[in-house]
C-alpha cells in the first residue's frame, strides 16, 4: 500500500479520534468535577484518562497491525506502534505514561482555553462528531483491509 494511502487513514482512522479521545478526557473531566483546577484532582483525573487511553487503544489494535504490515516507513511505522499495546512491558508503561502526560495537558487547557458555559455546553458534542465523521472516513477508505471477512482472503 502507498505511504500516502496509510497516512490518510492514520490521520482519519487513527490520530484524529486519539486527539478528540484526549479533549473528551479534558472537557468531561472538567465539566464533572467541583474545583477542577486543584492540582491534586486534576492528577488523579489524568490517571483516570489515562487508563480510559489503555482501553482505547486496545479496541483498535487490529487495524493498528493491518496498517502497520502495511507500510515500510520508519517514522510512520512508529507512529502506528504508539497506538499498539502488544509490546514489552518497559515501552508499555511509557505509553501509559505519555497518555497521563497528554490527558493532564488536554485537562489543563481546555480548562485555560475555554469557559465553563463552553465546557458544560455543548463543546462534547462537537468534538464526538468530529471524531465520528473522521473514524467514518477512515473505516471507507480502509473498508477492504481493515474487513475481517474471510472471503476476502
Amino acid at each position: 500500500m502507498k505511504k500516502s494511502h496509510v497516512l490518510l487513514v492514520f490521520t482519519f482512522l487513527l490520530l484524529i479520534p486519539y486527539i478528540c479521545s484526549l479533549a473528551i478526557i479534558g472537557i468531561g473531566y472538567n465539566a464533572l468535577v467541583l474545583h477542577s483546577a486543584e492540582s491534586c484532582r486534576t492528577i488523579i483525573g489524568a490517571l483516570v484518562g489515562s487508563i480510559i487511553m489503555f482501553a482505547v487503544k486496545a479496541t483498535i489494535q487490529r487495524p493498528v497491525d493491518l496498517l502497520a504490515v502495511q507500510t515500510n516507513d520508519g517514522l510512520l511505522k512508529q507512529l502506528l506502534r504508539f497506538f499498539s499495546i502488544r509490546r514489552r512491558y518497559f515501552l508499555l508503561f511509557a505509553n501509559i505514561v505519555l497518555d497521563f502526560i497528554l490527558c493532564f495537558a488536554s485537562t489543563y487547557l481546555v480548562r485555560s482555553i475555554m469557559t465553563l458555559d463552553q465546557i458544560v455546553g455543548n463543546s462534547i458534542g462537537f468534538v464526538l462528531l468530529i471524531m465520528f465523521v473522521s473514524t467514518c472516513l477512515g473505516a471507507y477508505v480502509e473498508y477492504d483491509n481493515l474487513s475481517i471477512d474471510p472471503q476476502q482472503h
